[in-house]
């Protein structure tokens, strides 16, 4: 996710989103990217380098060691196209940018309740380019149709992509489908179709994704000493084996 940063951008990063803080702090640090980074804890431009990566991305320590900038400003800033990259960690996208961060299940009678969108409906298609992040690439997450749709960008211009364990994709507005852009190293081009429940674009225009580096993995292990980036992986005692 830090490859899809570049010079100039104003990022923002919203609540558990402790891979596209990392992400931000590996491009700005060691990549050199002048980019400008907001926070949902309201600190615009804290010091990555020397901030450890919390429980929580809304911590406040993230504006104490930056500048203050509001919330209500930030929307603001997105309003008027002024910010260029956001995050969103959405549990179910479909083949239409529509993504659900409200319920599983039908709204009446949910199977599960999700944390809500918060502003997602008014930043997504606001934003130049939009960065979905699902490390649990499967038809379950990847589906022919949200449950509930919380945002969307279908109607947008923006650039949108999606980061998932498996792979990388970019929507192609043109063709309306996903287009898969990368393949991490350890996966396939047959694992990613067969784990996606919606159409996906597999021409012979994707690539490998690039491993990270020695120094970007020694970076990332000492902002986040907790382990709070492998979280997703880890099975709880409520999932099977």
């Amino acid at each position: 996710m830090a490859d899809l940063l570049s010079d100039g951008e104003l990022v923002f990063v919203g609540l558990n989103s402790h891979h596209a803080l990392l992400a931000a702090a590996v491009a700005k640090i060691l990549h050199r990217k002048r980019i400008r980074v907001v926070t949902v804890a309201e600190g615009y431009e804290p010091s990555l380098a020397d901030l450890p990566v919390r429980r929580s991305t809304g911590d406040p320590e993230l504006a104490r060691i930056g500048t203050v900038l509001p919330t209500v400003e930030a929307f603001d800033l997105a309003q008027k196209g002024k910010v260029d990259v956001m995050f969103l960690g959405p549990a179910q996208v479909d083949g239409e940018t529509n993504i659900n961060v409200s319920v599983i299940g039908s709204l009446e009678s949910p199977k599960v309740r999700l944390p809500g969108g918060a502003a997602a409906a008014f930043i997504f298609p606001l934003v130049r380019k939009a960065v979905l992040w699902n490390f649990r690439h499967s038809v379950r997450s990847l589906v022919r149709r949200v449950d509930f749709v919380t945002a969307t960008a279908r109607n947008a211009s923006n650039d949108v992509l999606l980061c998932t364990d498996l792979c990388l994709m970019r929507y192609d507005r043109e063709r309306k489908a996903w287009r898969l852009a990368s393949i991490h190293p350890w996966s396939s081009k047959g694992e990613v179709l067969g784990s996606t429940g919606f159409e996906v674009i597999a021409d012979a225009g994707f690539v490998v994704t690039r491993a990270p580096t020695e120094e970007e993995r020694e970076l990332i292990a000492r902002l986040d000493p907790d382990g709070l980036r492998l979280r997703p992986f880890q099975k709880t005692p409520f999932q099977k084996t």
